[in-house]
């Protein structure tokens, strides 16, 4: 009776789980096989290529099925606030990408911004820990961009 119970919990887990549309990350959805990328900093479009080649697009440096342009990758900090003692408090991390896609027909689409936002508090008795905090901060801004512009460039035809 309970190996019952339970084979039909697991059931009615498994149904409402894929009821509610849930579904793993799994690669991109491309209706390509090559692209070149120029532009942005060095560290950005190296994690934007491994997250093609890893989907099994060609990188290519000409002739690619699809051009991509990044105009303007920019990393910001500024400081949020301020203690009594003229101590910073807080801190908020900004980056923008801006870029292009060229089309089909060889022109350039308009400019597509994409701006990731962070803020963190500061504490200077663990710098070491806050240093970390926010170097795994910026990763995960780049790793929002990066998801967010896959699946711009995938919807662009």
């Amino acid at each position: 009776m309970r190996v019952a119970l339970k084979n039909i919990l697991i059931l009615i887990l498994t149904l409402s789980i894929m009821s509610c549309g849930f579904q793993l990350r799994g690669d991109l959805d491309n209706s390509f096989n090559s692209i070149q990328i120029d532009g942005g900093s060095l560290g950005f479009t190296k994690a934007l290529k491994k997250k093609y080649r890893r989907s099994g697009i060609e990188i290519k440096n000409s002739y690619a099925d699809k051009y991509i342009e990044i105009t303007k990758d920019e990393f910001s900090k500024r400081i949020l606030s301020l203690s009594s003692t003229g101590k910073v408090r807080e801190y908020q991390l900004n980056y923008h990408i801006s870029y292009r896609i060229k089309n089909l027909s060889g022109k350039w689409g308009s400019e597509i911004r994409i701006k990731s936002r962070r803020e963190y508090s500061y504490d200077d008795q663990n710098i070491v820990a806050k240093e970390e905090e926010e170097i795994n901060l910026i990763k995960e801004m780049k790793e929002q961009i990066i998801r967010t512009m896959t699946s711009q460039i995938s919807a662009v035809r």
